[in-house]
């Protein structure tokens, strides 16, 4: 007995689009793992090899950032508001600023701060602040100092 195209539960092009659109959602979620992965790697590389060096915060802020995670958007449902300390810096005698990574937690690091980061000897402008929970671990203090 053969099945027509009018006898189908689902048409060969539904089948077909579905399956477009999953290689379309693996392509995009192997760029964003792929993407995530070099962003992992050049951090991993700027605390192996950055220099030490002592930054000045400039400011301690909240964040809000928006995202959609179902189709009912419910007030601050998809909203986070993470901190994010502001810092400045000297290499060579040229000055740069830099932000930190996101805290869920108020890292309570008043304007005027001093706080270590590390810088990477190539490129100045790329840096990272150390975890201020650790501002004064020795473990992190690699590399040399420009100051």
């Amino acid at each position: 007995m053969k099945i027509t195209r009018d006898e189908m539960f689902f048409s060969k092009d539904l089948i077909h689009t579905l399956a477009y659109v999953g290689i379309l959602a693996w392509i995009v979620a192997g760029v964003i793992i792929g993407l995530a992965t070099i962003s992992d790697y050049k951090k991993a590389e700027l605390l192996k090899n950055g220099t030490r060096i002592t930054g000045k915060v400039t400011a301690t802020k909240r964040v809000h950032i928006k995202f959609h995670l179902s189709t009912y958007h419910l007030a601050d449902e998809d909203v986070i508001y993470p901190y994010v300390v502001h810092y400045q810096y000297k290499v060579k005698g040229e000055t740069y600023n830099g932000k930190s990574q996101w805290f869920w937690f108020n890292p309570y690091i008043p304007k005027g701060t001093l706080i270590k980061i590390l810088v990477d000897p190539k490129n100045p402008t790329r840096s990272t602040v150390l975890n201020p929970e650790n501002q004064g671990c020795e473990k992190a203090s690699k590399g040399k100092n420009y100051e």
